[in-house]
């Protein structure tokens, strides 16, 4: 930004602020999601006059964080850094869960981890675009930051992750549990792959359960993991017996014993990566994604091509979309590279909307096969 010649370090105190803020005024900048605004209604469109927004943290844009006068996040746990912090520092210092136990199952879960530097590389190259946004989120809730690598514990972090018990996501939601919290899944549209959506319905499903658990973290997981009802019986055999109702000390299935301890192992080692001879790959601390409302329906190709991308980049961040085009029902809005957004915003404002979706029929014929149909009409098969 420049400012006007006239304006130096003599002038009076309110005439340098009225043109800051009126220079301020003029910037062309657009409300992050994750702002006051935007985070307790993630799955609703935010204002209409905005075309593209960044998934980043709790303030709008027209506060940047890197500016000045930038106002900090509301959550009062969270501490906004005056100076850019490597994210995994960010990140594991607001760490809340219990890292201390030396329980022989952390310990095996660890050591397997802490034996496999490639798996953690690979995995956390697929959490790039999008673990800086689960982030924020975690900051807005003021909920365990251990939690933002559940998806770790859950899928990989591959979106397109898909389970014998018909789990979806990098939450990993069965369809009845996907419904109940709002992710919409029809023929065009699968929420529960849905990264923005799913976060903000797994969060949600986290917190209520550690409300029904008093508080209990470990037990919310377990539950996550098994269901609520599981858990509620284990605590239930061990009440009548006399034995304490922590989550080490409650007969659960074997895979829940495992998955509390894989989330603390990864978390030990992500908060100490020196300690186990593990070097994590460095993530950007600000947004890699922004949000670009479409309005309509649009092919997938075409919404490619004017983001410069291709088709599988698109497709690998926006995992929600099950066909060759976006939901005619919506979402309208697709994520795209932070730096990929200004240009698909202006790109799409020149092409009608009844031209973002095309349609060309053909006649089967005697002979025809899928190649030759998608040869001659120019397409994948």
């Amino acid at each position: 930004m420049k400012f006007p010649k006239q304006l130096n370090q003599h002038a009076p105190l309110n005439i340098l602020l009225a043109i800051l803020v009126t220079l301020l005024a003029g910037c062309k900048n657009l409300p992050l999601v994750g702002s006051q605004e935007t985070v307790s209604n993630n799955t609703s469109q935010l204002s209409s006059g905005s075309k593209h927004t960044h998934l980043s943290d709790n303030t709008e844009i027209k506060h940047d964080q890197t500016h000045p006068l930038a106002s900090t996040t509301t959550n009062p746990h969270y501490a906004t850094p005056l100076e850019p912090v490597p994210f995994w520092k960010d990140l594991s210092a607001n760490f809340a869960l219990d890292l201390s136990s030396t329980n022989a199952k952390i310990v095996a879960q660890r050591n397997w981890y802490a034996s496999h530097p490639e798996y953690i590389r690979r995995v956390v190259k697929r959490a790039e675009p999008y673990i800086y946004y689960i982030y924020q989120q975690a900051k807005h809730r003021n909920i365990p930051a251990e939690l933002v690598l559940l998806p770790i514990v859950e899928s990989a972090f591959d979106p397109f992750a898909y389970s014998h018990g018909r789990a979806s996501g990098i939450w990993q939601f069965i369809p009845g549990t996907g419904k109940a919290y709002g992710l919409k899944q029809t023929w065009w549209y699968d929420g529960r792959r849905d990264v923005k959506a799913s976060t903000d319905a797994a969060f949600n499903y986290l917190t209520k359960l550690s409300s029904q658990f008093g508080g209990d973290w470990l037990l919310a997981l377990a539950a996550y993991n098994s269901g609520g009802g599981t858990v509620r019986k284990a605590i239930r055999y061990n009440k009548k017996r006399g034995r304490p109702t922590d989550f080490w000390s409650l007969k659960l299935p074997k895979e829940t014993q495992a998955y509390v301890p894989k989330l603390i192992a990864i978390s030990q080692i992500f908060k100490a990566p020196e300690k186990y001879g593990i070097t994590l790959p460095t993530i950007p601390n600000t947004p890699q994604v922004a949000i670009a409302y479409t309005d309509s329906q649009i092919d997938m190709a075409q919404a490619a091509t004017l983001a410069g991308l291709s088709t599988d980049e698109l497709y690998t961040l926006n995992p929600g979309f099950n066909r060759w085009a976006t939901d005619p029902d919506g979402p309208h809005s697709l994520l795209l590279p932070i730096e990929k957004a200004e240009a698909f915003t202006v790109g799409l404002a020149k092409l009608p909307k009844k031209e973002r979706v095309t349609w060309s029929r053909y006649k089967i014929k005697t002979g025809d096969s899928l190649i030759s149909i998608a040869k001659a009409n120019k397409t994948n098969y």
